[in-house]
């Protein structure tokens, strides 16, 4: 049996991460806001960049369309289309996730992340918790890039990844008792089975769903929630916890 770690006492590895991201935020508040809006279009990830290998034709028809309705929104459509050079677009399905909207986006993530990714951090080990947060990143850029194969705007934020520790940690966080750490990963059969886990699971995909639907419309957020990518993120969690679950199977 290990010792138990205080409840509030979260992994090193969250701690780094959280700083990380903080630090990031703290620098990009001293960038002009030129400067910024530069990094943003060259590291978040822009689904149309991608759109375009795949749809050309699509890609351009959105941006003539968007034209008609706004010239601006055109032109800033046509810049994170084409600012970035092409060698850092395969680095934008993991990059966006480093980069936040504003100070409370990043807030509410650090929150989560220190509440779902610690105990997944405990029991994954710091090198399995950031190769699955990996993952959930890039699970999620896909999920949204299915969705929204010619959007121009540019999506950033930690949350898929996120949504990938939560979805890993329903496989062994309920119930509730005993240590977490020890107990083999629920089955899918075995979810559905517990009312805790279910309740969890329900409740998460509701929530963001409404939030991602309806964030804008209640003041959550000012710019639209990728709610596309937190459940890509969530799901590949779900599905994949077992390869990189580092508790030696029964």
């Amino acid at each position: 049996m290990r010792d138990r770690e205080p409840i509030f006492k979260l992994p090193g590895v969250i701690v780094v991460l959280i700083a990380v991201l903080t630090l990031i935020q703290i620098a990009r508040a001293f960038l002009a806001p030129e400067a910024d809006v530069a990094l943003i279009a060259t590291f978040g990830f822009i689904p149309a960049r991608f759109g375009f290998l795949i749809d050309q034709r699509a890609v351009l028809d959105h941006l003539t369309a968007l034209a008609h309705q706004s010239e601006i929104e055109a032109q800033v459509g046509q810049f994170f289309l084409t600012y970035a050079t092409p060698g850092w677009l395969w680095l934008t399905p993991l990059s966006y996730a480093f980069l936040h909207g504003d100070k409370t986006h990043l807030i509410f993530n650090c929150i989560w992340l220190a509440a779902f990714g610690a105990p997944v951090a405990r029991r994954f080990g710091a090198a399995r918790f950031l190769l699955l947060g990996a993952v959930g990143a890039v699970a999620g850029a896909l999920a949204y890039l299915a969705l929204h194969l010619t959007e121009l705007s540019p999506m950033v934020g930690a949350s898929a990844a996120i949504s990938a520790f939560m979805g890993a940690a329903a496989r062994f966080v309920f119930p509730i008792g005993g240590d977490y750490r020890e107990r083999p990963l629920a089955t899918f059969r075995e979810m559905v089975a517990n009312t805790q886990t279910m309740a969890f699971v329900a409740f998460w995909f509701i929530s963001n769903l409404l939030i991602g639907l309806g964030g804008q419309t209640f003041g959550f957020s000012n710019a639209p929630i990728a709610w596309e990518a937190h459940i890509g993120g969530f799901i590949a969690g779900l599905l994949l916890a077992p390869l990189f679950d580092q508790r030696p199977a029964s």
